[in-house]
């Protein structure tokens, strides 16, 4: 192994008074080895689960017929590494009052008729079950639409304000094409649990997203939870909330808007010493199996910007959510991610997506989700930083992200047996091996 040899040399300089002084030549380097990154943090080993989910919008399959649409597009979704498919709301929609929120829900047991039948939702729920994926519903506990039956049935069961009208949410915006419902009332509990556990037993499915779950009291969703558990073992809650009181209230996963913010810092020049910091305070919140969701964009931040426009480039995306993906958590893919979309969605819109727009960019999707789906994350992770190059180590595997735009040499024989000694990583590029 070629050694770097530090020469020096001292040369007697005469002076007026006769002193002698010594000279410093630099460093000479006899090899070419790139340095090797620096390590950050060591994390024990956890198991944790680990889920890889994929985000349909129904309204990004036309005007009509999602459900059949979405079932004909499942071999390239499931190519994307998917375990977990994940549905926005299936439900009828809302008329009165509405804004084409899919989250304004008439319906709890009915499903969205122009995107097909019950029937049809059975079958791309079986056709996904065959294909070895899971299945997720989104649920909507906060609030209903303002035509849904319970308005004229059970008016009790919502908010009021002074003069005894039903008001509509308001803790955090005002949304006022739904209306609030109050949780104080016990009945409203059993009538909502009959209804998340009706698609459990229709359908088959094996896991809820719960939009805005903080909104909803804990001791409602300790009850409905332990119930769905009970029901169907292994079913899996994803709140969508970034309140760590969320794990106590029996849900797997919760968001993680954070792991964005911080990672949009790293590929903005930020050090890695910085996110991994916070990186390690935010693994000590969740506790295993249970994880946090890490996402480059979803329905709401897709109406906001593009992936593309968020993380510099195409590359720049794909790059932060290898890297998220590689960590410890969940991660999932917004559906429209995956084509290279370079327009704002708006969620409440119906827009036919072409799902080919970018073949090579879908197949660089694909081919990192999947190389990582074999990465075992059962053993401690360590990671590494060299200048923008960051380096997450387990014991049979490894991911290199490089999340700055210059190309970055280094030697990674030392930090797992088997990876490479000299390895050149280009901007926004990434490697992933699996030993």
């Amino acid at each position: 192994m070629k050694k770097t040899i530090l020469m020096a040399l001292a040369a007697a300089v005469l002076t007026a008074c006769g002193c002698a002084k010594s000279k410093i030549l630099p460093v000479i380097p006899t090899g070419d080895r790139a340095p090797a990154p620096t390590e950050l943090l060591s994390l024990p080993a956890t198991a944790r689960d680990n889920w890889q989910i994929y985000q349909v919008n129904p309204k990004l399959y036309g005007s009509s017929g999602a459900f059949g649409k979405v079932q004909a597009r499942l071999d390239e979704i499931k190519a994307l590494g998917t375990e977990f498919l994940y549905l926005m709301p299936v439900y009828a929609e809302g008329k009165t009052k509405s804004i084409g929120s899919p989250y304004c829900i008439r319906d709890f047991k009915g499903v969205n008729t122009s995107y097909g039948t019950l029937a049809e939702l059975q079958s791309l729920v079986d056709a996904a079950h065959a294909k070895g994926m899971k299945v997720m519903f989104d649920w909507v506990a906060n609030h209903t639409a303002w035509d849904h039956p319970w308005i004229t049935e059970h008016p009790e069961w919502y908010e009021k304000n002074a003069k005894g009208e039903i008001v509509c949410p308001t803790k955090d915006g005002t949304w006022s094409d739904v209306a609030q419902l109050d949780y104080s009332k016990k009945e409203l509990w059993a009538a909502m649990e009959d209804a998340l556990e009706y698609w459990v037993k229709a359908l088959g499915i094996d896991g809820y997203r719960c939009d805005y779950a903080h909104g909803v009291r804990d001791d409602f969703w300790k009850e409905a939870i332990g119930r769905l558990k009970a029901l169907k073992p292994g079913f899996v809650m994803l709140a969508e909330s970034d309140y760590e009181r969320m794990f106590d209230d029996g849900f797997d996963i919760i968001f993680d808007r954070a792991m964005k913010r911080n990672m949009r810092t790293l590929f903005g020049g930020g050090k890695a010493a910085d996110f991994t910091t916070w990186y390690k305070g935010d693994q000590d919140k969740a506790p295993a199996p249970k994880t946090k969701l890490y996402f480059v964009t979803n329905h709401d931040d897709a109406t906001e910007d593009t992936p593309a426009g968020q993380f510099k480039s195409q590359e720049g995306a794909l790059a932060a959510y290898v890297l998220m993906a590689a960590l410890n958590g969940s991660a999932m893919i917004y559906g429209s991610q995956e084509t290279g979309y370079n327009q704002k969605i708006n969620f409440f819109n119906t827009l036919t997506m072409d799902w080919k727009a970018d073949a090579v960019l879908t197949k660089a999707y694909q081919d990192a989700m999947q190389a990582l789906s074999r990465l075992d994350r059962s053993t401690a992770a360590k990671i590494y930083a060299l200048d923008a190059l960051v380096v997450v180590v387990y014991g049979k595997g490894a991911v290199a992200v490089n999340t700055g735009t210059v190309s970055v040499k280094a030697d990674l024989s030392k930090l797992l047996s088997g990876l490479p000694e000299k390895e050149e990583i280009a901007g926004y590029g990434f490697k992933i091996w699996n030993l």
